[in-house]
């Protein structure tokens, strides 16, 4: 097994200096504008806390680095990071305490590492693929699955018509059988997943920094990561069903024809 270890101490050092810059800003952070293509919000924080990040990235690794306000920022071939420095701009331009500092590293479809801080509840969710998941320096151990209560997913969407249309009849199909709730950040809703405070999370349209440390972290955790048809992802597409064994199938027969 390949030792990621050297890179998930980069990665939690560039996601708390990230953390770092997030929670200092919050319910200070006054000027807010809206990205190209109604593509949400960005504040002063994204583009400070993207910095801390980048810097020590680019300072302590050779690996290519893909970050939500920077772009693409390209070095050698191989892994990349994957970089969202504010998940939940929002929220936090709101001052509604959902939000997270997300810091992944892929190679290909596969996610390798992850790390993502909840900042106003310190909390450091992270894994590493083949080594366990980790809240705050303990393992997670998945619960078991309660049959007494109805099931509760995350249901998510990007900002195209064609996604909102989508989780209308996400909403729709699953309503009568499942719980369904949306935090506006996906990373967090992740580690939520993670930790089985949730069982299962949908999506359409999320962009690949959204999600990229909690894949690892939710599979690392035990859960299922497919595309909607109960496939690997290919990497073309954002539509994920990520999901505790006991439900993941189900979701998947529910909602495959969708795609």
């Amino acid at each position: 097994m390949i030792d990621f270890s050297k890179d998930l101490e980069i990665a939690q050092k560039a996601a708390r200096g990230g953390a770092k810059v997030v929670l200092g800003n919050f319910g200070k952070s006054k000027g807010s504008h809206v990205k190209g293509n109604a593509k949400g919000l960005v504040t002063a924080t994204d583009l400070a806390a993207e910095k801390a990040i980048l810097d020590i990235l680019s300072a302590e690794s050779d690996y290519a680095i893909l970050s939500e306000e920077s772009g693409s920022l390209q070095k050698n071939s191989g892994p990349v990071w994957v970089v969202d420095p504010l998940d939940g701009t929002n929220n936090f331009a709101r001052t509604i305490p959902l939000f997270a500092v997300s810091v992944g590293l892929m190679e290909g479809n596969e996610s390798l590492v992850g790390v993502i801080i909840d900042v106003v509840n310190n909390k450091e969710y992270y894994a590493v693929k083949g080594g366990g998941a980790f809240c705050n320096g303990e393992r997670i151990i998945h619960p078991k699955f309660d049959t007494e209560y109805i099931p509760m997913l995350f249901l998510n969407h990007g900002y195209p018509e064609v996604d909102r249309a989508k989780f209308k009849e996400l909403s729709r199909l699953l309503a009568s059988d499942f719980n369904t709730l949306k935090l506006g950040t996906t990373a967090l809703e992740l580690c939520y997943i993670a930790s089985g405070s949730v069982d299962g999370f949908i999506c359409s349209g999320d962009e690949l920094w959204d999600f990229a440390a909690g894949i690892v972290i939710t599979q690392e955790a035990g859960c299922i990561f497919t595309d909607w048809h109960g496939k690997p992802w290919d990497g073309t597409h954002s539509h994920l069903v990520i999901a505790r064994p006991e439900i993941h199938n189900v979701l998947v027969k529910k909602i495959s024809w969708l795609q």
